[in-house]
């Protein structure tokens, strides 16, 4: 499977990475990073600190959007820390980004590949966005896009009602939700079940090394606010879950739906909402991911990246 990985490392972010290395089924053709959890410039120094670590400096890693289409920039150094990646701490890279831009280089792999390749969105979609504003035609050159996104019935955690991902950028998800491409979507509905905590750490003791100590230290972060900020035991780790689908899509269940988006509410700005009952008459425009199986999942986590 052919995949471009577009990203905002992150923690949890940067535990896709490692998984991503750990799934020799997939063949990742680029690494495009936008803002979210941190700046564009500090989220692309990690995902080159990243592909240092795992050996994937043959990927190439572009630098996307700075900012979201309409909105301000928000950034969550609360959640990820000052570096955006907790208490780990990783070399400077020698890596160099490409001077090609993130969109730009969608265009050009897509186009280079037209049916093959799968996006997986693990951050704001702006990139993706831009993509499609330039060239409308790479909609139907596109496989599919999985975007780890939105929240159906869960609590936000960017506001009461919407996730953080959605938040950051609405009117992007707005144009990936309008595009037609085949679209899976991985809400916090299904992530939140997903509590990775120190047990599962100890679980890793096979796994290398500084593999291990890095999770070990970014996630200790990820706790630390996840209890403080929203008293659970354990951190959410939602982008490796849609990381995992790619390859073991039985981990969840999804229904079919007709997903909408709010970009004016007074409180429910970036609220998606599924059509469940078919109260709009509208054919489906996503698979969504409505329940998973917590041990399998984690399981399968733990025994992928011990293989690294």
């Amino acid at each position: 499977m052919k995949v471009i990985l577009d990203t905002d490392p992150g923690i949890d972010d940067a535990l896709a990475f490692i998984l991503l290395k750990a799934m020799p089924e997939i063949s990742l053709q680029a690494i495009t990073v936008t803002h979210g959890n941190t700046s564009v410039e500090k989220c692309t120094t990690n995902a080159l600190k990243l592909v240092e670590l795992l050996g994937m400096q043959d990927i190439p890693v572009a630098m996307g959007a700075t900012e979201p289409l309409v909105r301000a920039l928000s950034i969550a150094e609360e959640t990820h820390g000052d570096t955006g990646l907790g208490h780990a701490i990783l070399p400077e890279p020698k890596t160099q980004v490409i001077q090609e831009n993130a969109a730009n280089l969608i265009i050009d792999i897509v186009n280079a590949n037209p049916g093959e390749i799968t996006i997986l969105c693990i951050g704001p979609v702006t990139n993706l966005a831009l993509a499609l504003l330039k060239e409308p035609t790479l909609r139907k050159k596109i496989k599919n896009v999985v975007s780890m996104a939105g929240t159906i019935h869960y609590p936000g955690n960017a506001t009461p009602s919407s996730e953080y991902n959605v938040f950051c950028d609405p009117e992007s998800f707005d144009i990936l939700l309008r595009s037609g491409i085949d679209l899976t979507i991985i809400p916090l509905d299904v992530t939140y079940q997903c509590l990775f905590t120190k047990a599962h750490v100890a679980r890793l003791d096979s796994a290398r090394e500084d593999i291990r100590t890095f999770i070990d230290r970014s996630t200790a972060f990820y706790m630390e606010f996840h209890a403080e900020y929203q008293g659970i035991q354990g951190c959410a780790i939602n982008d490796p879950l849609a990381a995992a689908i790619l390859v073991k899509p039985d981990l969840v269940t999804f229904r079919d739906y007709y997903v909408d988006i709010e970009l004016h509410g007074e409180f429910t700005t970036a609220k998606i909402s599924a059509d469940h009952f078919n109260a709009t008459g509208k054919a489906p425009n996503a698979k969504v991911a409505m329940e998973v199986n917590i041990d399998a999942f984690m399981d399968f986590f733990i025994e992928r990246v011990s293989t690294i």
